[in-house]
């Protein structure tokens, strides 16, 4: 039988001490792993609360992200994109990025990529000054 999950509620885990580095906030951040019988890849349902985000950082193999509930905001090299629930994101590998919720509400997305295949030792160029209070308002 294949296997199944949820992301129907943002129940989850603490993010694993290997990946808090990832994020500005890993306190507000809960990961459920799901299942994933991709070769070579994972998935993650991650819940951003308001306000959570990651650092910049590029995946060497690419990764593709769907947003399942709330509002997000996903940085890349051609400027800044709000997303909601029910929009796909493909980020090329080695693309520059950051992504998580706005300011003023969660958002949930799942991820599939290759596990532990990320570089947080990139520029941060304008991460602070892109990031208004106002963003997604």
């Amino acid at each position: 039988m294949d296997d199944i999950a949820s992301t129907a509620n943002t129940a989850g885990e603490p993010v694993p001490d290997q990946l808090r580095l990832l994020f500005n906030n890993p306190d507000d951040v809960r990961v459920r792993h799901l299942p994933c019988a991709l070769p070579g890849l994972g998935s993650l349902a991650v819940h951003f609360g308001a306000g959570a985000r990651t650092r910049p950082h590029i995946h060497h193999h690419g990764q593709h992200l769907v947003v399942v509930e709330g509002v997000g905001v996903v940085a890349d090299d051609d400027g800044l994109h709000l997303v909601r629930a029910g929009d796909v994101i493909s980020n090329p590998p080695g693309t520059w990025q950051w992504h998580g919720a706005v300011p003023s509400e969660a958002m949930t997305h799942v991820t599939f990529e290759a596990p532990g295949d990320f570089d947080t030792n990139v520029d941060r160029r304008d991460w602070n000054t892109t990031y208004p209070d106002t963003l997604g308002a």
